[in-house]
């Protein structure tokens, strides 16, 4: 059984914005459910609504903590959705210093798992009710920055950018759909 460690905000957790502030996908409907529920993985689901890019060094050594203890195969990384959202102006670059700045304290923290690291791209956003066009134009270019990241830091990479996911009316969110195909992408990969 392979273990995989997800590290990320809402749309890892499996935030439904249509129940407003609570709600979250079925686990047989958000990605890393899906994977769960198949017997040749094992998923530790480590999504949270509202999460930005961890900065301090202590909070960064925590999520080591926590990876060191789970000692999985596979650790994905998708994270920096809500820095973009909440960033004036908001700028892709800047996401991808802050996210630079994390992912160096956290190898430093797990030498022996950054081979196992997998940074992915977060889904490029749409026009919504949390977005605006220069949100959206900044989230096309997670792609380009994360993968020059992964790059610079040896790690592997995913675009989700590249997935053509459907959002929900927010212009941020997985619908249904999206998750199940998000999860077909992380097993294809996976395999």
């Amino acid at each position: 059984m392979k273990k995989i460690y997800a590290f990320g905000d809402s749309n890892t957790y499996g935030f439904d914005p249509r129940m407003g502030g609570v709600g979250r996908y079925p686990k047989n409907i958000r990605w890393t459910g899906v994977i769960d529920l198949m017997h040749e993985y094992e998923v530790n689901n480590q999504g949270y609504n509202g999460l930005s890019i961890p900065y301090s060094d202590s909070s960064i050594a925590s999520i080591g903590r926590s990876i060191k203890e789970y000692s999985p195969d596979m650790i994905l990384i998708m994270i920096g959705s809500n820095d973009l959202l909440n960033m004036s102006p908001a700028s892709c670059e800047n996401v991808g210093i802050r996210l630079r700045h994390f992912l160096s304290t956290l190898c430093d923290c797990i030498p022996e798992h950054v081979q196992r690291m997998v940074l992915v791209a977060p889904p490029k956003m749409s026009l919504g009710d949390w977005t605006d066009s220069v949100i959206v134009n900044e989230s096309n270019k997670f792609g380009t920055v994360y993968e020059a990241i992964a790059s610079e830091k040896g790690l592997t990479f995913l675009n989700a950018c590249e997935w053509d996911l459907p959002l929900c009316y927010d212009g941020v969110h997985l619908t249904e759909e999206a998750h199940l195909h998000f999860a077909e992408k992380i097993i294809s990969f996976a395999y």
